[in-house]
């Protein structure tokens, strides 16, 4: 009796017992894009733009055996969001190009009081609440999205995979102004101005965290002792 329990310990860690795994978002190979489009009667003489987070922080934890102890915690400086960088203006297809002053003129109005008001509110987050296995690789992630002070609920699908230690999360979401209590940029009396809808593309990259320098490895089962 003792002999089958000891080989039945040994046996454990190969019978599936996956535990989540933590990743750290790389943030140089994240990428989280909000793309916006022109509205109002002059629409066609104004620009789409695409916005880019930069210096993004969090984690995510994946337990692909058990997706719903899953969660997610993405977090970046407000003022670190970058307007019409010209290469993603051609990976989005964006057409024409904004010169470097014109792009200080949009990143100026982005910041503004009635926009996302930066200078109050420093900090854009999201923090999960519940994920969702829905088929295969694809997940939703439930949580709460905090832009300019106000929380709003949100559920992105995403995509998940690991490979060789690294997790890539990609999903698309739209988002409202009115979701964050604020009105689209508008100027000329309203016939030039942002539309209401803005469409949120996540590319999450995270490295599975490696084991603190010293830890010891798992132990082995004891020699048998008898039966």
């Amino acid at each position: 009796m003792k002999a089958a329990i000891l080989a039945a310990l040994a046996l454990a860690p190969t019978l599936g017992l996956a535990a989540p795994v933590t990743y750290p978002l790389d943030p140089a190979a994240t990428e989280l894009v909000a793309l916006t489009r022109p509205a109002g009667l002059l629409r066609g003489t104004a620009h789409p733009h695409v916005i880019v987070a930069r210096k993004v922080e969090g984690e995510v934890v994946y337990d692909a055996e058990a997706p719903e102890a899953s969660s997610v915690r993405v977090r970046f400086p407000s003022e670190a969001l970058e307007v019409d960088d010209p290469g993603l203006r051609r990976r989005y297809g964006l057409e024409g190009t904004l010169d470097e002053g014109d792009r200080r003129k949009v990143a100026a109005a982005m910041r503004a009081e009635d926009q996302l008001d930066t200078g109050r509110y420093s900090t854009i987050s999201f923090e999960s609440r519940s994920v969702r296995k829905v088929a295969g690789e694809r997940l939703e992630v439930t949580g709460r999205l905090t832009i300019r002070g106000v929380a709003a609920d949100i559920t992105l699908p995403v995509r998940a995979t690991v490979k060789d230690g690294v997790l890539r999360g990609e999903g698309t979401v739209t988002l409202t102004h009115a979701m964050f209590r604020f009105e689209p940029f508008s100027t000329a009396l309203g016939t030039i101005r942002n539309a209401e809808e803005i469409l949120i593309r996540v590319t999450l990259v995270g490295r599975a965290r490696a084991e603190p320098p010293g830890a010891a490895p798992a132990p082995g089962p004891p020699a048998s002792g008898g039966s």
